[in-house]
């Protein structure tokens, strides 16, 4: 089993090697300690544990706007439930905060939609064309045109076809 440390380093070397431009913000890197997701824009001081829904493994931002997430899932193989349950997460996220080693945060109030990308370890062949249907069927069910939604597209892939998914999903 790869360990998701090594899968989320393997995922940020591929990223670095496509020169995107983009800030990017990997948890457990260059001083960041973690990405989290909240479902409300407004926090209230000491109440903001009520409103954390979740944490990011990678975060691509053009300024203050976020460009795409990444969701690294290290389980093989991995179970249909592990691979949809960030969608939702990221759906109704409203705010991110990225919190730094040194005490500091930088807050991001989510008002434009984004992609998503949910990559797992390489598969079986069966687990793959399991992974392509829960695609399509995924897609059928979420509905991202709500305006409830913070993501306008996701799709989840196995590593080997990272490279090829987020060049997609960028254009």
């Amino acid at each position: 089993m790869v360990s998701g440390e090594k899968l989320i380093e393997k995922i940020n070397e591929e990223i670095q090697d496509l020169n995107l431009g983009y800030e990017i913000f990997v948890k457990g890197k260059n001083g960041l300690n973690n990405i989290v997701f909240f479902d409300e824009p407004d926090l209230y001081p000491g109440e903001k544990s009520r409103f954390r829904i979740g944490n990011g493994s990678i975060m691509l931002f053009d300024g203050q706007k976020p460009i795409l997430a990444i969701e690294v899932i290290p389980n093989k193989p991995t179970p249909p439930k592990d691979m949809a349950g960030p969608i939702p997460v990221y759906m109704v996220s409203r705010k991110i905060i990225l919190n730094f080693n040194n005490g500091k945060g930088r807050e991001y109030e989510l008002l434009d939609k984004f992609p998503l990308i949910i990559v797992v370890p390489d598969q079986s062949e069966t687990k793959r064309k399991q992974i392509n249907d829960l695609n399509e069927k995924f897609k059928g069910i979420f509905n991202l045109k709500t305006e409830y939604s913070a993501l306008n597209d996701f799709m989840i892939c196995v590593d080997s076809d990272f490279s090829g998914i987020i060049k997609r999903m960028l254009d």
